[in-house]
């Protein structure tokens, strides 16, 4: 473990030196600036320009949804300050974290990054080999989403509350995973998504054990600490003038999520759009079809002894409550945004759920052919290409599309990593990581000069 905290610490320092480096006009011309513009924002008006990296201030940390949390943080739910009620969609723990710790702004950043590295190191012992730890923590660092966890929002303190809680799942302390679920479910608003994974996730394997009470009793005790959660996020919103225990329900109206046919594909960035294209044709539509498979196995092998996926094995269940997960939150996305496709990396690939099949459900992915996964990623790949190229949002190939081609390679990285002792694949992986800290760097300029918000 001590290569992998190394490991973690080193990549953080290349982030800041490349970001340092950026900033600085002479190496930006020669570097990023050959084939990029960056954002600007003058009074609200967004363009892109040749200038290089802007410095990092308190002041430019909180953008977007920090600003809120940083609201929360300082005056509570206060109706009056944050200028509208929908301050209510924000849940109060992680605020709660920004109040105890009291660091100046920026301390945040390092706050956040550390959540999320001990949420690695935890999944890295609790689901990965050892001989794994490297290639698994490389791999998770190559994700074109990393950006999520050094920006002031409430990604990282999820992860590790939800982590913790599979800590618990794992080694059968119910008391560790109660307090981690409930912590999670005093973070974010997911509890109707996770909690319905969790009933999908008993009704999958309820279809070869048959134990109505045994199914029930499960089902009670994993979805209780957050059905205990949401009601004290009830209570805590109520108290300070929320006027309604499902205020937090009711101000997502403000997010216009009405059910629809996807229609006129777009997003709040283009920076978020390729990436989420890729994530519905590399990952959302990958697990469907997975999904449905297993589902046809579990139901054609009722009434033998045969079975696809044990539910006494922590982490076959893990498997099937994450894919359950990441495609609850891609269809509300996809069907109840009206085509809009922001925050679907966010919510998907930035979750602790994503991190979970990443580690461990390479191990059932092996005993397919090489030839047959190169079909498969090739086949999605190139409609994805088509899609990109065929929606007016993004019609025309840019740097802003970059983190589209990371996302592909990294799962191409993730897909044959069988393949990891030849040097081609090693040398890859290492061009990977460089290219992904810069294009990270990319979005925290884009994120602390307030241009277009790529989730």
């Amino acid at each position: 473990m001590k290569t992998i905290i190394i490991l973690q610490l080193i990549l953080f320092a290349f982030f800041w030196l490349f970001f340092g480096g950026l900033q600085n006009p002479k190496i930006y011309k020669n570097s990023l600036g050959l084939i990029s513009n960056n954002w600007q924002n003058d009074n609200g008006e967004r363009k892109l320009v040749e200038r290089p990296y802007e410095k990092l201030t308190h002041d430019n940390y909180i953008q977007w949804d920090g600003k809120h949390y940083f609201r929360i943080k300082n005056s509570g739910y206060n109706i009056e300050k944050a200028g509208g009620d929908y301050i209510f969609a924000f849940f109060p723990l992680f605020p709660l974290i920004l109040k105890v710790i009291n660091l100046p702004t920026i301390g945040i950043l390092f706050v956040n990054y550390l959540f999320y590295s001990i949420s690695i190191l935890i999944l890295l012992k609790l689901l990965s080999r050892s001989e794994n730890y490297v290639i698994n923590l490389i791999i998770s660092l190559c994700l074109p989403s990393v950006i999520i966890f050094l920006i002031p929002y409430s990604e990282a303190t999820f992860m590790l509350m939800i982590i913790i809680g599979i800590f618990g799942f794992m080694k059968k302390k119910y008391w560790i995973f109660f307090i981690g679920f409930l912590l999670a479910s005093l973070t974010r608003p997911t509890f109707v998504f996770l909690l319905l994974s969790i009933i999908g996730t008993e009704f999958f394997f309820f279809v070869i054990h048959k134990n109505i009470k045994k199914g029930f009793m499960n089902s009670f005790l994993k979805t209780a600490p957050l059905l205990l959660g949401t009601l004290i996020v009830s209570l805590i919103q109520y108290s300070q003038g929320s006027g309604s225990l499902s205020k937090f329900i009711v101000v997502q109206k403000y997010w216009d999520h009405v059910f629809s046919i996807p229609h006129s594909l777009r997003d709040w960035s283009h920076e978020s759009f390729s990436v989420n294209i890729g994530v519905i044709f590399l990952i959302f539509i990958p697990l469907l079809i997975i999904l449905l498979q297993l589902f046809y196995n579990q139901f054609k092998t009722t009434g033998n002894k045969i079975q696809i996926l044990d539910y006494n094995s922590p982490t076959d269940y893990l498997l099937i409550l994450s894919i359950l997960y990441i495609i609850g939150i891609s269809l509300f996305i996809i069907f109840f945004q009206g085509g809009s496709l922001h925050n679907l990396f966010r919510y998907t690939i930035s979750s602790p759920f994503f991190y979970i099949l990443l580690f461990t459900s390479f191990d059932y992915i092996r005993h397919f052919a090489v030839n047959l996964r190169i079909y498969i990623v090739s086949t999605l790949a190139l409609s994805s290409f088509f899609i990109l190229g065929l929606v007016d949002y993004s019609k025309y190939w840019n740097f802003s599309d970059f983190g589209y081609f990371v996302l592909l390679a990294t799962i191409l990285f993730w897909l044959f990593q069988d393949l990891q002792s030849r040097i081609i694949y090693k040398t890859g992986l290492i061009v990977l990581v460089i290219l992904n800290i810069i294009w990270t760097t990319y979005l925290f300029n884009t994120y602390i000069i307030n241009g277009w918000i790529f989730a």
